[in-house]
């Protein structure tokens, strides 16, 4: 059963890999674009599609890098290894769980904002959790792979959290991006203290933000300065768990 878990995570990671590719390469709807993002900068959900379909190389490269992790944890869970122990039956269903929610939101999203807003919270929330077990000897808690999937897990949650907002109510989109960065950053600092061991999840998250501000630049600067204050705050914490 544990074995057949383990396969079925490791097809799960394909899948995520591919749907994310495909939602990244398939153009967005341009009829209901809002009004403070331009045509041809940004894509029709807002902050949050800044992150699932790429407009600058730094976010290119962190979803690069995303995908090249989880291929690799694929391969590698997917392979015996006696040196090894296999992954704990609750670790395998929860990160099962992330993977198989992180496949469709943005899918979902598309069509229902708020559905896919609430299955990214919860591919958050069975990733915080993954990191906080302490079977399997603890090794998810320190794994790079698990810190940099939570990392971009918790910048795009509340960066859909934000789109929604602003979408949902009169709030301008520079208030909302506020309200998200705040709890962006409350959320990392008391994530990353749960997972002390993992230093990769707050750099995730600094250069997720530092890849916000560099796309938001010319197209929205408001954002671009609350990403990059964001990232200032969170330097704080890095040093505190990398010392």
């Amino acid at each position: 059963m544990q074995r057949l878990a383990t396969l079925l995570m490791s097809i799960m990671a394909l899948a995520f890999v591919a749907s994310g590719m495909k939602f990244a390469l398939t153009p967005a709807p341009e009829v209901v674009l809002p009004l403070h993002f331009t045509t041809e900068q940004m894509d029709p959900d807002g902050l949050a599609e800044i992150y699932l379909r790429p407009q600058h190389p730094a976010m290119w490269i962190m979803l690069g890098a995303l995908w090249v992790l989880m291929l690799r944890m694929a391969l590698r869970e997917a392979m015996p290894d006696g040196n090894r122990p296999a992954l704990d039956m609750t670790d395998l269903l929860l990160i099962i769980s992330a993977l198989a929610l992180g496949t469709i939101w943005p899918w979902i999203s598309v069509g229902a904002p708020l559905v896919g807003f609430m299955l990214c919270v919860l591919m958050l929330l069975a990733l915080i959790a993954t990191g906080r077990r302490t079977d399997s000897e603890g090794r998810l808690a320190r794994d790079p792979t698990l810190g940099v999937f939570a990392g971009w897990a918790t910048v795009l949650t509340f960066a859909a959290f934000a789109s929604f907002l602003s979408d949902a109510t009169p709030i301008p989109m520079e208030l909302a991006t506020l309200a998200g960065a705040i709890l962006s950053c409350s959320a990392a600092i008391a994530v990353q203290l749960r997972i002390p061991r993992n230093p990769a999840y707050t750099i995730t998250v600094m250069y997720a933000l530092l890849a916000t501000a560099a796309t938001t630049i010319e197209v929205n600067p408001p954002v671009a300065v609350i990403a990059v204050l964001s990232m200032a705050a969170l330097t704080f914490l890095l040093v505190r768990v990398t010392t």
